[in-house]
């Protein structure tokens, strides 16, 4: 595939360095940040596959999105490349195929897996989570033991629009709401499903993790109200939601879990309670800013050089795994 593969290579600074600021906080662990690769190739220019779509020259399409770099693995075969959304504003969603595994193909459910973030590439969830390998410390890619597409063929979109390697030409093509994130989505799968017709009637699962609580329901009910007059129809299964921030409002409880858990004490349930109320009345009010800040000031702590309330009364540096007061400091961490 001739589009940003070489360059995906790079996208480790996406997982490392964590944006910073009041709009974008870092929604995942920090890692050590890695330079940047950099080299004489030429990536090529990007595929966009709609055009072959639209022409029915689909299986010259689907040759053309095979991904064939030296760096991956030949056993582990995928696609990639571009599927405009929206023509009026030149909105393409960037996406990674990867077939399940051969001895798992004859019956293997389709699975879409979707960062969170918002703004977080999905590449985060291939390189680090759940994709066929990851990236060292030193820009080398290793094959992981437990991949989910060795029993599943597996999709990874960058969404929505302008997040990661997926982009528009204007301003009004940046979606301002989860209809039109599920509805960008909706077009995506279509379209990949016309060029993989064989994936048509396999069981078809939505996941994703963080603020894909959002997402996930999102694309889900946009394949539910579309379904039955759309181009392909999708055989949508299930959905699964790891960690979603869903419903903010109602999941602004933290104090009494940290309490129960033994992490806090009474005294620190209290304030936390406080900061939760403060966030609930901000919400109530429609002061995003504000129900952020409340956010911040109880986990996150990225607005305040002395962190968290929850890193100054529990003593712990992260919040991701209770049974470790510090992040992993190994630099092959993203390799474990």
């Amino acid at each position: 595939m001739r589009p940003a593969i070489g360059g995906l290579l790079g996208v480790v600074l996406l997982l490392a360095g964590g944006v910073s600021g009041r709009l974008f906080i870092n929604p995942y662990p920090r890692y050590r940040a890695l330079p940047q690769a950099v080299g004489n190739a030429d990536v090529g220019a990007p595929l966009f596959l709609t055009p072959f779509i639209k022409n029915g020259t689909v299986d010259a399409g689907r040759q053309a999105a095979k991904v064939n770099h030296g760096a991956i693995p030949a056993d582990i075969p995928s696609y990639s490349g571009y599927l405009t959304v929206d023509e009026q504003y030149n909105s393409n969603l960037f996406f990674w195929y990867f077939p399940a595994k051969a001895d798992a193909q004859a019956d293997a459910p389709v699975v879409l897996w979707l960062q969170g973030g918002p703004g977080a590439s999905s590449m985060y969830g291939l390189f680090t989570e759940n994709g066929p390998f990851s990236v060292d410390a030193k820009m080398k890619i290793h094959p992981r033991k437990y991949s989910w597409h060795l029993n599943h063929h597996l999709i990874y979109i960058d969404n929505p629009v302008g997040t990661g390697f997926s982009f528009t030409d204007h301003d009004e093509g940046y979606c301002t709401d989860e209809k039109k994130v599920g509805a960008n989505l909706h077009e995506a799968l279509v379209q990949f499903f016309q060029l993989f017709p064989d994936l048509q009637s396999r069981k078809f699962f939505v996941t994703g993790e963080s603020y894909g609580g959002k997402y996930v329901p999102a694309v889900s009910h946009a394949i539910h109200r579309n379904n039955d007059n759309a181009k392909v129809k999708i055989n949508l299964a299930g959905l699964a939601i790891g960690n979603g921030l869903c419903d903010p409002f109602h999941q602004l409880v933290y104090g009494d879990y940290l309490y129960q858990l033994g992490l806090i004490d009474s005294n620190a349930r209290d304030q936390f309670h406080a900061y939760e109320k403060k966030g609930r009345d901000c919400i109530t009010k429609k002061d995003f800013n504000c129900a952020f800040d409340a956010f911040d000031a109880l986990i996150n702590g990225d607005q305040f050089p002395s962190g968290s309330l929850f890193k100054n009364v529990s003593g712990f540096d992260t919040y991701f795994n209770y049974l470790h007061t510090k992040p992993d400091a190994s630099d092959e961490f993203m390799v474990k």
